[in-house]
């Protein structure tokens, strides 16, 4: 028995690492369904599977088939309504796997019964993909002509696996959302830099007629300047724009690139943690500190790509919950590397949970430059404090450090477009002005308090109705 034991904990393992391998080899959507559905059917022996992926509230889409769909099906084929699959939206609902025995003495709707005809099915599982209690689809493993039952390993296996499999779908789905993010931006970026090119061409003709009539040379200075700081404005957004979509990609990649290697480890960790249990209990305490340090070490892993996520995150809404010190520590997640063995750190925030409506990847944006700067400008020991505090409807954050300070006649400036008191290749001078911007979007404050050599003050206010 215990032999038995051993050659299908090998077996199971084997097929999870073969999972892995094979998802870790393509970027494509569709393939790592298919994967996931012909991987899950060979780990619990059955014939038939589908996964069936939420798209909207009340609709889900056929992601993959084992075997395999007629590839020319129309889309309206692989389309159900939750409401005529009340087996498929209890699962959804309770987040948790469902077993049918037998179709034959299971109610079920015509909608379900159609399905369970064509594919001849008779004993059925429903495993939920979970992701941060987010169900995003569901896997169905089916019998067919025969009934059979199932084990607890068996349900608790498929479960756990299918749990781990959700990451590989998100981070598939998130590749394929950047790609698209990616041509547009591509695609508006060509759109106005035309359009400058055209707008520039304007003004150098207006110029020339402002040469041989010196009248509107006077009615004409006004707006030339007006549009030229549109233009100046305009080109730091592009280059915001521009910059976010290559740490997007890259963030995506990066993510993908090691949530993969992780997932299998996960993995083979679960596989080794279901050996020791069933298997080979009596040797389980030798070895739980080294299972325990492995999934430690692949939950802080974990918690670095979220940190990620976040910071590269692109939305145009203002009205998303900012839990601002979980972005502010992000964001010295972020730098870490950069302060790690000259500066302090020091945290005063708030007893209050601090929560301001407005965009969370712009926000990290905010306190990734200014904490940046801090950094920058201490060249040997020293010291940033952060304090927060709720003031009525406004928050306060206030970031100090013991750096070099700011010239008094720099303080006006700083927050120009292409300002910098950096050498050359040190920085474009972008930072700030953008960090201006984003607290003005945001109907806040940003204010400069400096001393040279004994550091400065960063004050920034955002208004909050929680």
């Amino acid at each position: 028995m215990l032999e038995n034991n051993y050659s299908q904990s090998i077996r199971e393992l084997s097929i999870i690492i073969k999972i892995s391998q094979s998802i870790n080899s393509t970027l494509d959507y569709e393939k790592v369904l298919q994967i996931i559905s012909d991987g899950m059917s060979e780990l619990l022996e059955i014939e038939s599977a589908a996964i069936y992926l939420v798209e909207k509230e009340e609709e889900l889409k056929l992601g993959a088939t084992t075997p395999p769909l007629d590839p020319h099906v129309p889309d309206n084929l692989r389309k159900i309504i939750l409401s005529d699959h009340p087996h498929i939206k209890k699962v959804i609902s309770s987040c948790k796997a469902l077993l049918l025995p037998d179709t034959k003495t299971s109610q079920l709707t015509e909608a379900e019964k159609k399905v369970v005809e064509m594919r001849q099915l008779r004993s059925l599982l429903y495993f939920p993909f979970i992701q941060e209690d987010f169900v995003l689809g569901v896997l169905i493993l089916g019998t067919c002509n025969k009934s059979r039952t199932f084990t607890e390993h068996e349900m608790d296996l498929g479960q756990t696996v299918a749990n781990q499999l959700s990451i590989a779908i998100q981070n598939t789905r998130l590749h394929a959302d950047l790609k698209n993010h990616k041509d547009n931006l591509e695609k508006i970026v060509a759109e106005r830099t035309q359009a400058l090119k055209t707008a520039i061409e304007q003004l150098q003709t207006m110029n020339e007629e402002l040469h041989v009539k010196n009248e509107i040379v006077l009615r004409q200075k006004e707006e030339i300047e007006t549009n030229l700081n549109h233009l100046k404005t305009l080109q730091v957004k592009l280059i915001q724009s521009e910059k976010m979509a290559f740490l997007g990609v890259l963030t995506a990649g990066v993510a993908h690139e090691i949530n993969n290697p992780l997932n299998f480890i996960m993995g083979a960790y679960q596989g080794l943690e279901n050996f020791f249990n069933n298997t080979v209990p009596e040797h389980k305490e030798n070895v739980s500190v080294l299972l325990n340090g492995l999934k430690t070490g692949v939950e802080r892993a974990s918690g670095i790509i979220q940190g990620l996520n976040q910071f590269s995150r692109d939305s145009d809404t203002y009205n998303e919950d900012c839990f601002l010190h979980s972005i502010i520590d992000n964001c010295l997640l972020m730098l870490h590397n950069k302060y790690e063995d000259k500066i302090s750190i020091e945290k005063f925030y708030s007893k209050d949970n601090l929560i301001v409506k407005g965009n969370v990847g712009r926000l990290h944006q905010v306190f990734t430059n200014v904490i940046a700067n801090s950094i920058q400008s201490i060249e040997n020991k020293g010291m940033i404090s952060i304090r927060t505090q709720k003031n009525k409807n406004k928050v306060l954050i206030s970031i100090s450090d013991t750096g070099c300070g700011i010239k008094k006649e720099h303080l006006e400036k700083i927050t120009d477009p292409f300002f910098t008191t950096k050498g050359p290749n040190k920085g474009t001078g972008l930072g700030l002005a953008i960090t201006y911007k984003i607290i003005q979007d945001h109907h806040g404050q940003l204010v400069f308090k400096s001393e040279i050599d004994k550091g400065t003050i960063v004050n920034i206010t955002l208004p909050s109705d929680k």
